[in-house]
């Protein structure tokens, strides 16, 4: 992508983005990072006190436009789905980005010990969520006049491995979900769907996944921010790269 330079400050500015999980790691980063740059960023999380600090943050540091939603993604349904709808309608007369960030690893576990439970708030966090969001989002998102989707991908969605149970499942989901919406749109709508890949990034999650690994060995989330930067604009209308892969 493109040398963060290289962006107009004012390349987002007065466009409404939604980032679910937006309360620590990726999340937080990329609407401090999309703030700066003049987007009015929709803060979800479930709860209420981390909800509260990022967006006095985001006040104090920039002339933006933000909000507040909490919300369990895990109890998410039709009815939640179209109250968190309504909410953002209340605020914004379009939705020109969802940022599909909010995950779970669950557990560490072989398919054998896998708990039901786990492996079921696994999935409504991590794609049924995204699913159910997507879904309600749609006509906010026909009034932008540059609509994106971005999904958050992993390399486990490429290829299953052992122990990753539920993630490794809901990620190869994540993946097609994108893969279908992208075919599904973009031949009858403004509406562009990719799926990012942040590759290994220092975050509370990857610390708990490799619990041996240096932290110095990885990048801040800060560092996503040029790839987020390009999805969003306008320079990405002509390119038909749907995939990307920090490197």
């Amino acid at each position: 992508m493109k040398d963060k330079s290289n962006f107009d400050k004012k390349i987002l500015s007065g466009k409404n983005i939604l980032i679910t999980g937006s309360t620590n790691g990726i999340g937080k980063q990329i609407a401090l990072g999309l703030s700066s740059y003049g987007a009015n960023i929709i803060l979800h999380g479930r709860n209420e006190d981390a909800l509260d600090a990022i967006y006095d943050e985001v006040s104090n540091k920039y002339k933006t436009n933000p909000k507040i939603i909490k919300c369990d993604l895990n109890e998410l349904n039709e009815n939640k789905a179209q109250e968190f709808a309504n909410a953002i309608i209340e605020s914004y007369e379009c939705l020109d980005g969802i940022i599909h960030n909010a995950a779970i690893i669950g557990k560490m576990s072989s398919i054998s010990d896998y708990d039901y439970e786990t492996w079921q708030q696994v999935l409504n966090i991590n794609i049924t969520s995204s699913y159910l969001l997507t879904k309600y989002l749609f006509p906010l998102m026909e009034r932008s006049s540059n609509p994106r989707i971005i999904f958050t991908s992993s390399g486990v969605a490429e290829k299953g491995r052992a122990f990753w149970g539920a993630y490794a499942v809901s990620k190869a989901a994540v993946k097609s979900l994108a893969e279908i919406l992208q075919e599904e749109l973009e031949p009858i709508s403004k509406i562009k769907v990719f799926n990012f890949d942040p590759g290994k990034t220092k975050t509370s999650m990857r610390a708990f996944a490799y619990p041996a690994e240096d932290p110095g060995s990885l990048k801040d989330a800060a560092m996503l921010l040029n790839d987020y930067l390009w999805m969003l604009s306008e320079e990405s209308n002509n390119s038909n790269i749907r995939y990307i892969k920090f490197d």
